[in-house]
Order: structure tokens, then C-alpha cells, then sequence
């Protein structure tokens, strides 16, 4: 499967050289190709995509400059010399006038050296009734003036307004929708004509066509480098939200228009070209066209088959000889009788190979079995000392003559050494785990009565059959016994419990001795956070499972210690909730 997909992988070397020939054969192609260009539907390709892109290159460039002028008006319109100069003057003086009108004069003047669009900056402050101009300077006016152009403001639709047959961009401070409320001061930039009309004929499409530029979604107000305005279709119904530009392309008698309408502004821009220009016959050149393409799909066909038998197919076997390599199978050999750097590659492979195998053979196998005898051994060192103190306590029984307590206890003991003597487990399920800890839980209870009792969760049905190293619980309980409660009189607690974290499953065992201090705490934990395997021969039981769990499950699992809640010593154990499971008919075998 993994060749398959290597044979259609974009990035392979043989698509590559595939790519690098056609780049090298499309010359030649294209060579053929501009032949063609001669012809007038070529040209006509060619003049339409030249002439939508310069068509775009405008439209970007006027609906920047216009985003730009509108974010000038907004801007300036909250700009603290302009905003606040009405407010001020019942508490100025003539001079203090005079020096904010030139002051604003100035920004003004600032204003329109920012843009070659902007003919004039106008300022009225209806209060003192004045207007501040670049142009004019600072006059008098009539209320009617402003009045006149507020009224005027968004009436193309757009930010942009027309007024004596001039563009506006306006501003009102404060903002108000009625007219009739006077405003503090009314800001505007009149765009200049002369330039609007030099830029289209800059980009005016060569071989005699025409731009023109409509404001206003009834064409209100038209600029055109034609002397006869082309016939323009209704404005488009709104794009979607994600667009703001639509396109339309139509025939008419004589021309073919391209035109781009702007819905948030609100103007047109529309290329002419004229029919006799886009239809010229091609019939000439058609055939020798064809000719071309055809020749160049056999060379084409002939290359990639040499390259296939020359390049892919040695490719191939070398991958799969890989993929073998990668499930194991290292005794394959790739038999070849090629002299040329695939024949080098493939004797370098099968050398790889041999050595590989070896060191396989060598080194891995027998680190495997270290590492079985190493768990072998920790298991074994965990068992002997019980046996001693379980023999003392029937002798204890047998003193007082307690018939059955006696039967009781070597039941259980009885079960105990049958759980700890099957050499042949060496993992077991979670389920039988708990069972024989439970079974050690008895023989402890009965040994220390009613000084101890202990406090054992139910286990979930779905971590029962998690397969675990045997003999993985008792240690740890057998620890609390012996260093946690064993000098308690009475009141001794065991607790055992369980938490599903993520993929993990902790198991909890924590008791209340008081004989755990923090220096010894302190020191059981740096134990086993040590990387290294613990050979010393006074290694604790809790070393040995901790150990033996990073053995079976990796660094990531183990034992993790912390002072419990209850006053003694919290003992966690962490197991893979995935992986290995047995069936829950195995949780039967005891």
C-alpha cells in the first residue's frame, strides 16, 4: 500500500523530472503557440485579459485612494484643533480666531498634498459662518452654502457626494442625520476631475479602447475617455457578504465591455474594446496548432515511458524492499543485475541488511532476555520473608489450640503461596491481582484482628481484565503493614481505591500510620524518580514493582508516592488503561 502511494506522491523524483522535461518541451510549445497570437482571437484574449487587468489595477488603486480620502474625512473629523474650535469661540478672542483659521488652514493644506485625487479641502463652521479653502483661503458665507453642500452628502450612495457637478467626501460633526440640525463644523474633500480623467486615459487600454468611471448607483455622475459613453447595463444586485466587487462582461454591437462595480463605494469602472480589434480570424493557424499539440503529447508519452523503466520501476523495488525492512523481514535480499547507481544502491541495501540482521542477532535478542531475567529476579526477591512470619503466626494459633481460625488462615495461606508459585504467569489480570491482594488482606487481618481493618473500592468490570506483572499489589500493601501500622495498638486504616486520569488508571493505596516522616518521604521519592534500575541489595518491595512496571509499561508508568490525607504514606499506582487486555474468562483462572 505505502508504494502505491509513493507512486502518486507529487514530490516524487519521477514527477519531478517529468515536470522539469515539460518545462523544458514548453518552449517550444509555446513558441508555436504565439504563432497563433497573429491571429485575432489570440488578440483578443489577450487584449481583454490585459485590459480587465489594468481595468483591476485601477480599481484597486481609486478604491484605496478612496478608502484613504474617507479615512482622512473621519479622521480629521474627530481631530481636536477641528472638533473643539466651535466650542471655543464664545470664550476666544479675534486674534485666538484668526490663529486657529490658519491653523486649520494648514492641516487642510497637509490634507491634499496626501493624495493627487484631492482637488480642494474645504472647512465651514456654520457658528462664525466662515470656510477655510486651500484653494480660497478663509471667507465669509452664507448659511445657504454649507447648507447646500451638507445637503448633498451620500446622495451617490456612497461616502462620495456630487455637488455643482464636482465629488465630495463629507463629514458632519457631531454626526446627525437630520440636516436641518446645525453642526459644529462640516469637513469635505473635493476630488479633482483633471486628475480622475489623466489617470484613465494612463490606463486606457491600447488598440482603442476606452475606461469609463460612473458614480452613484444610477450613473449620476459619468467620466469617460470615449466621446460617445458607452451604453451601461443596471447596476448587479448586492454580492455576498464576503465580496464587495462584482463583475460583468457583455457584447454589444460594436464593443465588448468589461466592467467592475464597487458596492460599497458605489461607482463603475467599464473597458471598451471594440469588436474589429477581438474578431480577426485564426483558421491559418489552426491546423499547425494542432500539429504541435500532437507532437508534443507523443514525445511527451515516449519520454515518461523510458523514465518509468529507467528510473520508477528500480525506485519501486527499492521501497518495497524497505517496507520488508521495516516488518522485519531482515533476510530479504534484492537480486539485480544493474550496474549503474541503482545496482550500487541495491548492493549497499543487502549489505545494510546482512549487518542489520546481525546486530538483531547479536545485540536486541539478548538484551531481551537481560531484561526478562532482570524481572525474573525482582519478582523473586519479593516473596521469601512472608513465608517466615505467616509460619509464626499458625504456630501463635496452634498454642491457643483455635482449630478454626487455624483452617481459615492456611486456606487463605493455601491460596496465597498457589497464587505466588505459578512461575508459568508472568502477567496476570488486573482482576486476579486484586483477588490474591485481597486474599493477603485476609491473612494480615487475621494476624493483627481488630487492630487494623481495611477499606477496598469495588473494581470497574472494564480495568478487570488489564493484563499487569504478577505479584504487583502485595508488596505495596505488605509495606504498609510492615513500616505504616504495625506498630498501631488499634485504629489502624488501609485504603485502596481507583481513578480513571485520561488513559491512565491510578490505583490508590494510602493508610494512617504515623511513622512516616518527611525525610523519609522526601528521600523514597528520589528513589524512585532515579532513571537507572535499583540493584542494591536493601531495595524495598515498593523499588521492586516500581521498577518492574517501567520494565513492562515504559518511563511514563510506575509508582509515585505523597503523604496522604489520612497521616501516612499515599502510594499510587500508575497502569495503561489500553494496550494489553485479556478476556474476562481469564479473570476465572485462579
Amino acid at each position: 500500500m505505502k508504494s502505491k502511494v509513493y507512486r502518486l506522491n507529487r514530490h516524487s523524483i519521477v514527477h519531478k523530472l517529468l515536470v522539469a522535461f515539460l518545462l523544458v518541451v514548453l518552449p517550444l510549445y509555446i513558441l508555436g503557440i504565439s504563432i497563433t497570437f497573429y491571429s485575432s482571437k489570440q488578440m483578443q484574449a489577450e487584449v481583454e485579459r490585459a485590459n480587465e487587468s489594468k481595468l483591476q489595477f485601477y480599481y484597486s488603486h481609486l478604491e484605496f485612494e478612496l478608502q484613504r480620502i474617507t479615512r482622512l474625512v473621519e479622521e480629521y473629523s474627530v481631530d481636536d484643533t477641528l472638533a473643539s474650535f466651535s466650542a471655543r469661540l464664545p470664550i476666544m478672542s479675534q486674534y485666538e480666531v484668526d490663529s486657529n483659521l490658519n491653523t486649520i488652514a494648514v492641516k487642510l493644506k497637509q490634507i491634499r498634498e496626501t493624495s493627487p485625487y484631492i482637488g480642494d479641502v474645504v472647512y465651514y463652521l456654520p457658528e462664525i459662518n466662515k470656510r477655510v479653502s486651500v484653494q480660497d483661503g478663509v471667507r465669509n458665507v452664507e448659511q445657504q452654502d454649507w447648507q447646500s453642500l451638507g445637503d448633498t452628502m451620500g446622495n451617490l450612495g456612497g461616502p462620495v457626494s456630487v455637488y455643482n457637478n464636482e465629488l465630495y467626501v463629507l463629514r458632519r460633526s457631531p454626526f446627525n442625520m437630520d440636516s436641518k440640525v446645525l453642526p459644529n463644523f462640516l469637513l469635505g474633500i473635493k476630488l479633482s476631475n483633471p486628475e480622475l480623467e489623466l489617470r484613465l486615459k494612463e490606463y486606457a487600454v491600447s488598440g482603442g479602447s476606452d475606461i469609463t468611471l460612473v458614480f452613484g448607483s444610477h450613473d449620476e455622475y459619468v467620466l469617460s475617455t470615449a466621446e460617445a459613453v458607452p451604453e451601461l447595463l443596471p447596476a448587479p444586485d448586492s454580492p455576498p457578504e464576503e465580496e464587495t466587487v462584482s463583475v460583468q462582461r457583455y457584447r454589444q454591437n460594436d464593443s465588448f465591455n468589461y466592467s467592475l462595480y464597487d458596492h460599497s463605494n458605489h461607482f463603475r469602472l467599464t473597458a471598451s474594446i471594440p469588436n474589429s480589434i477581438l474578431l480577426k480570424p485564426i483558421r491559418v493557424f489552426t491546423g499547425l496548432l494542432w500539429l504541435l499539440t500532437l507532437l508534443s503529447l507523443i514525445i511527451i508519452l515516449l519520454f515518461s515511458v523510458w523514465l518509468f523503466r529507467a528510473i520508477q520501476r528500480p525506485i519501486s523495488i527499492l521501497i518495497r524492499g524497505f517496507e520488508k525492512a521495516e516488518q522485519g523481514q531482515t533476510g530479504l535480499h534484492i537480486t539485480h543485475s544493474r550496474k549503474d547507481e541503482f545496482g550500487y544502491l541495491y548492493i549497499r541495501f543487502n549489505d545494510m541488511l546482512r549487518r542489520l540482521h546481525i546486530l538483531i542477532e547479536e545485540n536486541y535478542v539478548q538484551r531481551i532476555r537481560t531484561g526478562e531475567a532482570e524481572l525474573k529476579h525482582l519478582q523473586s526477591q519479593i516473596t521469601p520473608h512472608f513465608l517466615y512470619n505467616s509460619l509464626f503466626s499458625i504456630k501463635q494459633m496452634a498454642e491457643v489450640e483455635n482449630v478454626e481460625l487455624i483452617k481459615e488462615f492456611s486456606d487463605y495461606l493455601g491460596q496465597y503461596f498457589r497464587y505466588m508459585t505459578r512461575d508459568f504467569a508472568q502477567e496476570v489480570t488486573l482482576g486476579q491481582e486484586l483477588d490474591h491482594a485481597l486474599v493477603y488482606l485476609s491473612i494480615q487481618g487475621i494476624r493483627f484482628g481488630p487492630r487494623i481493618r481495611a477499606e477496598v473500592d469495588s473494581l470497574e468490570p472494564d480495568c478487570r481484565g488489564i493484563k499487569v506483572p504478577r505479584v504487583l499489589l502485595q508488596p505495596i500493601l505488605e509495606n504498609v503493614f510492615e513500616h505504616g501500622l504495625h506498630r498501631r495498638s488499634s485504629g489502624g486504616l488501609l485504603s485502596l481505591s481507583y481513578k480513571k486520569t485520561g488513559e491512565t488508571l491510578v490505583i490508590s493505596i494510602e493508610d494512617n500510620g504515623d511513622t512516616l516522616t518527611d525525610e523519609g518521604l522526601l528521600r523514597l521519592q528520589q528513589q524512585l524518580t532515579r532513571q537507572e534500575i535499583i540493584r542494591e541489595e536493601e531495595t524495598t518491595g515498593l523499588l521492586n514493582v516500581h521498577q518492574r512496571l517501567r520494565i513492562k509499561f515504559g518511563s511514563a508508568y510506575g509508582l509515585q508516592v505523597e503523604r496522604s490525607p489520612l497521616g501516612g504514606l499515599c502510594v499510587k499506582v500508575n497502569i495503561p488503561r489500553k494496550g494489553e487486555v485479556l478476556s474476562g474468562a481469564a479473570d476465572d483462572d485462579r
